[in-house]
């Protein structure tokens, strides 16, 4: 459930550039205004909610997530809360050969305040393969990503299958001065629905604007809502908090909230 951010401040004055209307033939004090209102904002980032990307993050990207549901769907036990922390890094380069993924999630975070108390008794291990490619679908950016979840693990996240999955993504902006993100997924996976269990496709799409980012998924027969807020006081932060399951269709209706970072080493 993490997410790679990227700011590119460039692209506000790119799209002055390709302006449509000559300088001259437009007032200057509205030509101050659309500046300042263009300047004034920061480069949209598109999150979809819940499912895998097909992007990916690149070397030397450090990433954590924590992540709480008021519904645990491997139990199906009404007032059974669930928690996870992930750790993740990036490496390779996707442009010019293959990027990699490897994250470690903690499945158990339980406490002497919270759960059985056994803390980290849980866990597996994730690996992700991604690539920059062409877009083929009229996006400004595309990529392609292989990977394995829960891919060996100890406690009983052993007893759970593990889910191969492939996934396309693409980028674009859009709006006069390309102050909107689009982003839309699809894929397929061998552990995607019926609890994680039973093979299935997914899919989304989302819209960012500043700072805030709304989509909607499909994963097999569940349909999730989301909202990511993104703060500029710490770049790289994100709370995304979203309802899957949302038309209750597989009566595991529930709320899940994560909070992220990421950030490049040495920088």
């Amino acid at each position: 459930m993490s997410s790679t951010l990227r700011l590119c401040i460039s692209a506000v004055f790119i799209s002055l550039a390709h302006s449509n209307v000559l300088a001259d033939e437009i007032d200057p004090f509205d030509q101050y205004m659309r500046n300042l209102k263009v300047v004034s904002l920061s480069d949209p980032k598109p999150v979809i909610a819940n499912i895998a990307s097909g992007f990916g993050a690149s070397s030397g990207v450090v990433y954590y997530a924590l992540s709480y549901t008021d519904f645990d769907v491997q139990t199906n036990m009404v007032g059974d809360d669930d928690g996870s922390i992930a750790i993740g890094l990036g490496l390779g380069d996707p442009v010019n050969s293959f990027g990699y993924e490897l994250t470690l999630g903690i499945t158990s975070v339980s406490t002497a305040f919270w759960g059985d108390g056994k803390f980290a008794d849980e866990g597996n291990v994730s690996g992700k393969v991604h690539r920059i490619v062409y877009p083929r679908l009229g996006g400004q950016s595309a990529s392609v990503a292989f990977g394995a979840s829960n891919l060996t693990g100890w406690g009983s996240t052993k007893e759970n299958p593990v889910n191969v999955y492939a996934a396309y993504s693409e980028k674009m902006n859009f709006g006069e001065f390309k102050q909107y993100g689009l982003a839309y997924s699809f894929g397929v996976g061998s552990a995607v629905s019926n609890a994680e269990v039973d093979p299935d496709f997914f899919a989304g799409v989302g819209v960012g604007y500043d700072n805030l980012s709304a989509s909607i998924s499909q994963i097999g027969k569940e349909t999730h809502l989301g909202l990511t807020f993104f703060t500029s006081m710490l770049p790289g932060a994100a709370l995304t908090v979203s309802q899957a399951d949302a038309l209750d269709k597989m009566q595991a209706k529930r709320l899940i909230a994560t909070i992220s970072y990421s950030f490049q080493l040495g920088k």
